[in-house]
């Protein structure tokens, strides 16, 4: 190796996943304190791959990743390719076979082998003997994030795996069941994040909602609590909540939310569906209604939220009509973000059993027409909340001449990004809050001038 050890760690998949890999690079260079980080892993002598497994393709693009990674090593580029994550949680003998020269390769717990990342750029060897996670020990652990980003965000995960029994979803099989971290492990976390320069903490888990039902006899969820509780540490900016389960969203939930100048009004709820029947068959809250009244719910108590959702489109039995009645729905809904996902037939779900799989084509016709009607339904809310108006926008990047951020109702990758022309006006940095005149807007992209 290098006189200076470098490492690079490719987190694939959602941000879940990049927490994690920030918590194994900060445990890593926190023991090599002289380890260079690299962006490319064509630079480093160490590789760590954080894979995604819920889905075939995000397995095959782990296998494509490691493959090109791999190809590297072969020119001498890299000593040790590490594999961690979902992909080899469920299927590790797969990755073996087709990957057979990687360094180690770990589950889900790898976050949680502090030995392991602590050697794992020394001379010595680490010990590769995978240590078990119970718990107490997830719940308590705390590790040193090392940042990928540029600052203007971070992701905090606040609880681990899922007990919900969705039909479609393979995430409790891969993750175990819900536990939760220990609030006060959750906010050391935060402040350090804080003082690392975020201006924005994002929480989540795989159910951000049912946060602290493992924690009390009661079963109740704490998350009002914990929100109450990181509103108030030093520091904190804007603090955003990813992933609601629909059942789980309070009048106290939104009340916390709604009466804080801190906590962002932004509420993310994945729906799936609006079909009674096609909610059963999910597995999820499948009263006739239930999507128009959390929707109206969420509205009373912060009328100026901005809502987002995400949908299934193909799942076995969906019908053309069942289709057509989530369009009108989402009409009537009006969301301000809505994206859908073609049903994935994947082996391990209950799900793939059904009947009356739908065709690939039928799929992929029915998610180009909901986006389509999306699109419109957010390019006419974005013309109404934004058009003409000014309003303050978080800054992620910056270039000679352009800002590029997001609004206050706006998470990072997935909602509306705003391009601002600084004019004469000195550029902010990111992180920075800067106040904008929007100029123009379209289904996913806000322009204006710093004002």
């Amino acid at each position: 190796m290098h006189r200076r050890p470098r490492v690079c760690v490719v987190s694939l998949g959602c941000a879940k996943n990049l927490a994690d890999s920030e918590a194994m690079l900060g445990q890593i260079v926190a023991a090599e304190p002289a380890a260079v980080v690299c962006a490319e892993p064509q630079d480093a002598d160490v590789v760590v791959v954080n894979t995604c497994g819920f889905l075939k393709a995000a397995r095959d693009e782990a296998d494509e990743t490691l493959d090109a990674i791999e190809r590297l090593r072969a020119d001498g580029h890299i000593a040790r390719i590490v594999a961690v994550g979902c992909y080899p949680q469920l299927w590790k003998g797969q990755v073996l076979k087709r990957h057979p020269g990687l360094y180690d390769v770990m589950g889900v717990g790898a976050m949680y082998q502090t030995a392991f990342w602590k050697s794992l750029l020394k001379e010595v060897p680490p010990s590769r003997i995978e240590q078990p996670s119970d718990p107490d020990t997830m719940r308590a652990f705390e590790a040193p994030r090392l940042l990928s980003g540029t600052g203007s965000y971070a992701y905090l995960k606040i609880a681990d795996g899922c007990s919900q029994r969705c039909s479609y979803c393979t995430i409790p099989q891969i993750k175990g069941p819900l536990v939760s971290r220990s609030e006060d492990a959750i906010l050391r976390e935060a402040e350090q994040l804080l003082q690392a320069g975020a201006t924005e903490i994002i929480l989540v888990s795989q159910n951000t909602s049912a946060y602290g039902v493992d924690l009390t006899p009661e079963h109740r969820p704490q998350l009002a609590g914990l929100l109450r509780d990181m509103e108030q540490l030093p520091g904190m900016k804007i603090l955003r909540v990813l992933y609601l389960y629909p059942t789980a969203v309070s009048e106290e939930l939104l009340e916390v939310i709604a009466g804080s100048s801190r906590i962002a009004h932004y509420v993310d709820i994945p729906l799936q569906h609006t079909d009674p029947a096609l909610l059963k068959a999910m597995g999820r809250p499948w009263a006739a209604g239930s999507a128009h009244r959390v929707v109206e719910r969420v509205r009373r108590i912060i009328p100026d939220a901005a809502i987002r959702s995400t949908f299934i489109v193909g799942f076995p039995g969906e019908t053309e009509e069942q289709f057509r009645r989530l369009l009108d729905d989402l009409r009537t809904l009006r969301l301000d973000h809505a994206s859908a996902f073609a049903y994935s037939r994947e082996a391990l779900a209950v799900s793939s059993g059904f009947l009356n799989q739908v065709r690939s084509s039928t799929k992929g016709r029915r998610l180009r027409e909901f986006m389509e009607v999306q699109q419109e339904i957010s390019a006419s809310v974005n013309e109404v909340r934004y058009l003409g108006k000014n309003i303050e926008v978080i800054v992620d990047s910056t270039t000679q001449s352009t800002v590029h951020g997001r609004t206050l109702l706006d998470a990072p990758d997935v909602d509306n990004a705003v391009a601002l022309r600084t004019g004469h006006r000195a550029r902010p940095t990111p992180g920075d809050i800067c106040r904008a005149h929007i100029t123009a807007v379209g289904p996913y992209d806000l322009n204006g001038i710093l004002v």
